[in-house]
């Protein structure tokens, strides 16, 4: 009997062992290993890691300050996936990308709301939307380029795939997911297409928001933000344990107000949007009631002028970059898309849409260039990456045009998509 279950067990490993090769290597092939790290606690340590030494690197090397620490970070995690250090997919991807990056645009907002109704605020608001429109314009000249020197070669679908990527790059993502279902792309057979052309973007959104941070320019009223710089600089050495806790806290109250009040009027989407409304607000009645307590309490003042709120937004904003990165697994999207036409028909479209955008606005209608990048980025990356860049960058009067014109955005991409999709076809 004992050595009938000796038997038992080594066929039970030899079985399981096979089972685990099987897996491994199913029909011949190399699956996808398990990253490195797996756990969410585990990937958030490892984002934040970058994020820090993207931060480190930007104010202690030239390298670092020309090429910035959004573009370090992006690029760090985005080798770190390829490495597959990093997972695909995560639950910490997700809670960065609906708690974080709008925890950390709100604290930038709560940090200066002063900065946001100056006299320039209008006039930022104006040119960034300008710009927006010359950018929409930009993409379907791209599109229109890119479709006559590579669309054959993307094959019966390939009008309907540039009329996604067309909608992606005014809106956003979800008006590429949405082109696609009013087009029937999947439902048509382009289903293998479609998914070489949304890997190819991931790569491409990363490249050209690391082109637009490459482009360096003062931003809107340089010498009253070197004031606040100066005088955050006297504030930062104030700030307390209760000043960082009420800045977080607040940041995450008007959150969840935000969601709320988008939430009833039946548009969850404009939630971030509603926050750029409210956080400037907040933070200027706090100013106010710090001017007219006349308290003495010096905790008090740094808790009412949200003291440490714009370097926490700094460390999000890093974060937020990070995890942009980890989400480009170079060895995936190439396996993706086997060599075929869909990377250099994005570069050609993204390349004449920046190349439009610049000459028009910039050269031809003078809208100041940090607008221009603003907008671009809105074209592109949408509302979220956009607000992230002014944030990172310091353009506080940037935050709610940013925002805007990326909703705007989102309103009219997908029936421009769709308009050029069946015009290609």
């Amino acid at each position: 009997r004992d050595d009938d279950d000796d038997d038992d067990d080594l066929n039970a490993a030899a079985t399981a062992r096979r089972e685990r090769d099987a897996r491994r290597t199913p029909m011949g092939t190399t699956t996808t290993t398990r990253a490195c790290v797996n756990s969410p606690e585990g990937v958030l340590a490892a984002l934040v890691c970058v994020g820090t030494c993207a931060g480190v690197l930007e104010k202690r090397t030239r390298v670092g300050a020309r090429v910035s620490g959004p573009v370090l970070a992006m690029a760090s995690a985005s080798a770190l996936a390829s490495a597959n250090a990093l997972p695909g997919a995560s639950a910490a991807y997700e809670a960065v990308w609906t708690t974080v990056m709008p925890s950390g645009v709100v604290l930038a907002l709560l940090a200066s709301g002063k900065a946001l109704v100056g006299k320039g605020w209008t006039g930022a608001g104006e040119d960034v939307a300008k710009a927006f429109v010359v950018g929409a314009c930009g993409t379907v000249v791209g599109t229109a380029a890119a479709f006559a020197a590579f669309g054959s070669a993307l094959g019966t679908h390939g009008a309907k795939i540039a009329g996604c990527l067309c909608a992606s790059y005014i809106g956003g993502s979800l008006n590429f997911a949405a082109t696609a279902q009013a087009l029937d792309v999947v439902n048509a057979g382009g289903k293998a297409l479609l998914t070489g052309a949304m890997a190819a973007d991931n790569l491409a959104m990363c490249a050209y928001l690391a082109a637009l941070f490459a482009i360096k320019t003062s931003g809107p009223s340089e010498e009253e933000r070197s004031r606040e710089v100066e005088s955050g600089e006297r504030v930062l050495s104030g700030v307390t344990a209760a000043s960082a806790c009420a800045s977080l806290a607040m940041a995450l109250i008007v959150l969840e107000l935000s969601r709320l009040v988008a939430a009833g009027f039946g548009a969850p989407s404009l939630s971030l949007g509603v926050a750029c409304v409210l956080a400037p607000i907040v933070s200027i009645s706090a100013s106010t009631i710090a001017r007219t307590s006349k308290s003495e309490s010096r905790n008090l003042s740094s808790i009412l002028a949200f003291s440490g709120s714009q370097p926490m937004s700094e460390a999000l904003m890093l974060l937020f970059f990070a995890t942009l990165g980890a989400m480009v697994d170079l060895r995936t999207i190439f396996a993706t898309l086997s060599g075929g036409a869909m990377l250099p028909f994005i570069a050609i479209l993204l390349t004449t849409q920046l190349v439009f955008t610049l000459l028009v606005s910039h050269k031809l209608l003078k809208i100041p260039l940090w607008a221009v990048l603003v907008a671009a980025n809105a074209n592109v990356g949408g509302p979220a990456t956009a607000a992230a860049m002014a944030a990172a960058r310091g353009w506080r009067q940037a935050f709610a045009p940013a925002v805007a014109t990326g909703i705007f955005g989102y309103s009219i991409a997908t029936l421009i998509g769709v308009a050029i999709g069946n015009f290609l076809a």
